[in-house]
């Protein structure tokens, strides 16, 4: 019959709802203190009994009691916090179910080894006693599940009902009796229970689950209004405060302080100020804003909060019984964010000087002047002379740092009508007003140029730039801001190939080199692509045997419809535009291939612009075509001019070693003049030093440049460096040269530049001559 009952139980159990069967497994875990209880309490007895008998077994049952119980505790609270999650309630069923039968089985364990291992009737007595209260609570925790409970007292008073049943003692046989009865007993009463149980729990399931519709919607309404992000409270016909929500205590500094239904608004209001800590003026003026909004019909008007920290938007709405509903919102991010947006807008951020929007508006106002009065402005153009060396050395922070300084400097010079705007980089313009002349503007570009020109201190480091200057004057050089923006540019072009550090004032001539050189600018390109470059190669020579030692790669462009082109004019425009650096790789890639032709002896020198250095692949690109030609390492010669040293940043230092590592060696061009260092010919790896021919030209004549030559000869046999001397025209000029001690010498005198075809024949016919020579 009770197994009937039990298996009835079970087909019931499975089509339980889940939330009864999640009511049911929560049973099992509540409450955790006596779960951790037993626990402690078995785990004594057992030690108890451990340490009487000395018994190693029962003291590592005792100890397993105790860990098993800890880790049903630990469950236990972990289902607390997960107990919520319905769709886990098996696992958690099978992870109470598993840690009950397990405990259950220990103290099973117990019971067997003191009832067979010791005939000390109070050890027995203590053992049993604990075993049976233990299996008397599982009737009381696990009645809605009886499947565990069976399992529990099978695992824990069998056992010991089969100890006693064998112990050799009548009483004891009658007592193993007794417990089986009591089994019997408890699973009876637990299957009752659990009866009791579904029927009180299926009972109550439509009424739990309409109060808790009911709750849900209570609670859901007030969890909407005390999350609302707007402070809320609800008034009567005489501005009492009915309902209200946290953030609108928030917002008037009301929190903490008691409020109660019925509160007027006014009091409340005066709670509020007191808490923000105004002065009285202030307070007053808070107050009587605030308590005329609480009562006008209005919305979205802004007011300071108690604390003068927040802008609030106040709204009020009537309601049909004279009531109110009041809504505050805390706008403060938002109009601070309207405030930023319009700064930035007209302002530029770094500087807080005007911007591009702001000179475009302060120019139209400029420019409607002139038409309606006659009167003329300047424009002045400012850029920053070595500010890249700046950032690139320095880095940006120190860069944004000298940014600010010069616009500081740049705001004492100019007058109360001008306007400053950056207009990004290290680019600004001023707008200088008041109907300047010509002069005027001329002596401000002079003390900015000075101003500019004067050292910064940044961080407690020197930093010395300068500023070149491009002026244009409306409405002489145009009348919109475009144009004449574009002729200051171009003034400033000029300004800076008249050395840096200068100004310039816009000339008709300078729109139309402009022109040409955006003309020459697209055929460069067009060159590129269509072959129209070719190089020509110029001899070096040994002037102690006349041998030919390199040939230097000379770029040439012969344009379809100009002809040849200088060097010295597309030159620059190829750096301006970077076309530089695809020109670059056709250059070594070709001088290479050509030199692979030469005898093994003779070198090849290609030049390198400094834009190339700025290419992080350039050193690939070496590479790429020293592999394509076959040509060693060992037979390709740089030449840099000290222009590539001026910015002695890491990227121009780590790519000389580059090349030096790939076996490349490096010289020093046109060497004596522009910004010449004796500290380079220590600081970078040269393997020649290039003496500029405008030294070598002048050797034998009135200012004779012997002296010169052979100071920088001298200093380069002094480091080991190979010296050439640049533009030998005349015998003389070799004789002389190489008394002072050059090395090497280049020059029409040895040979005048020649093309691939060409050179490959002049050095067979050299080579065959030096045989004859020998």
């Amino acid at each position: 019959m009770l197994l009937r009952r039990l298996i009835d139980t079970r087909r019931i159990d499975a089509g339980l709802p889940l939330e009864i069967r999640a009511a049911l497994v929560e049973s099992l875990f509540a409450p955790v203190s006596s779960l951790l209880v037993g626990a402690l309490a078995c785990s004594i007895i057992g030690a108890t009994v451990a340490l009487s008998i000395g018994d190693r077994w029962i003291m590592g049952i005792s100890a397993a009691i105790l860990f098993v119980g800890l880790v049903r505790v630990v469950s236990a609270l972990l289902y607390k916090k997960s107990r919520a999650d319905c769709s886990a309630t098996k696992l958690w069923e099978r992870v109470y179910e598993y840690g009950a039968w397990g405990f259950s089985a220990l103290i099973g364990m117990l019971c067997w080894l003191t009832i067979s291992e010791t005939a000390d009737a109070s050890l027995q007595m203590i053992v049993t006693t604990t075993s049976a209260g233990y299996a008397a609570a599982i009737a009381g925790r696990n009645a809605g599940r009886p499947f565990i409970a069976l399992g529990q007292l099978a695992l824990c008073a069998l056992p010991m009902a089969v100890a006693l049943l064998i112990y050799p003692n009548l009483v004891h046989k009658a007592l193993g009796i007794v417990v089986l009865m009591f089994i019997y007993g408890m699973v009876d009463i637990t299957l009752c229970s659990r009866d009791v149980i579904i029927q009180a729990l299926t009972m109550t399931r439509k009424e739990a689950a309409l109060a808790a519709r009911f709750e849900e919607q209570a609670t859901r309404f007030d969890v909407a209004l005390n999350n609302m992000s707007h402070g809320l409270c609800m008034l009567d016909q005489k501005d009492r405060l009915q309902v209200w929500n946290g953030r609108f205590l928030e917002l008037l500094n009301l929190e903490g302080i008691p409020i109660k239904v019925g509160t007027h608004i006014s009091r409340l209001l005066r709670y509020g100020i007191k808490a923000g800590k105004r002065d009285a003026r202030t307070l007053k003026m808070l107050f009587r804003e605030l308590a005329r909004s609480f009562r006008q019909d209005k919305r979205d008007q802004i007011h300071i909060s108690p604390d003068g920290k927040r802008t609030l938007a106040l709204s009020r709405r009537l309601m049909s019984d004279g009531g109110a509903v009041v809504i505050l919102e805390d706008v403060t991010d938002r109009r601070n964010a309207q405030e930023r947006i319009a700064h930035l807008a007209k302002y530029d951020d770094l500087t807080g000087l005007a911007n591009r929007a702001q000179f475009h508006e302060r120019i139209g106002c400029l420019l409607a002047e002139v038409d309606n009065k006659e009167s003329q402005f300047a424009i002045h153009l400012i850029d920053l002379d070595r500010f890249k060396s700046v950032n690139d050395t320095l880095g940006h922070p120190t860069g944004d740092k000298l940014l600010r300084q010069v616009a500081h400097r740049l705001g004492n010079l100019v007058g109360p009508s001008d306007t400053i705007t950056r207009f990004g980089g290290d680019e600004f313009v001023i707008l200088q007003a008041g109907a300047p002349r010509t002069e005027d503007a001329s002596w401000l570009a002079q003390r900015i140029g000075a101003e500019i020109g004067e050292p910064f201190d940044i961080d407690g480091q020197r930093i010395d730039i300068g500023a070149s200057i491009g002026i244009a004057m409306a409405p002489a050089d145009g009348r919109n801001a475009d144009e004449l923006l574009k002729k200051a540019d171009m003034a400033l072009y000029s300004a800076k190939n008249s050395g840096r550090g200068k100004h310039c004032f816009f000339a008709v001539e300078m729109e139309a080199a402009a022109h040409a050189r955006r003309a020459l600018e697209l055929d460069l390109r067009e060159a590129l692509a269509s072959g129209q470059f070719q190089l020509y190669f110029q001899p070096l020579v040994d002037l102690n045997n006349n041998r030919v030692a390199a040939c230097e790669a000379l770029l040439r462009w012969f344009h379809p419809r100009l002809g040849e082109v200088p060097p010295s004019i597309f030159i620059p425009v190829a750096e301006e535009t970077g076309l530089i650096v695809p020109i670059g790789e056709w250059v070594i890639t070709h001088a290479c291939a050509e030199a692979a032709a030469w005898p093994n002896n003779i070198t090849v020198a290609v030049n390198l612009s400094p834009m190339q250095f700025k290419d992080n692949s350039l050193t690939l690109h070496v590479a790429s075509a020293l592999a394509k030609s076959g040509l060693p390492a060992s037979r390709l010669e740089v030449e840099i001019t000290e222009r590539v040293l001026l910015e002695e940043c890491e990227t121009t230092l780590r790519m000389m070693g580059e090349l030096q590592e790939l076996g490349v060696s490096i010289s020093l061009d046109d060497f004596g003049t522009g910004y010449s260092s004796l500290n380079y010919l220590r600081k970078f790896p040269f393997y020649k030093i290039k003496i500029d021919q405008s030294f070598t030209r002048d050797l034998g004549q009135h200012h004779d440049a012997r002296p010169i030559v052979e100071a920088i000869a001298s200093l380069g046999v002094g480091l080991d460096k190979i010296v050439v001397a640049e533009g030998i025209e005349t015998e003389q000029q070799m004789r002389l040269a190489r008394a002072q001690g050059c090395h090497q010498g280049q020059g029409h005198f040895f040979g005048p530049p020649m093309s691939g075809a060409a050179i490959r024949e002049w050095l067979a016919g050299t080579a065959v001559k030096n045989q004859l020579v020998a």
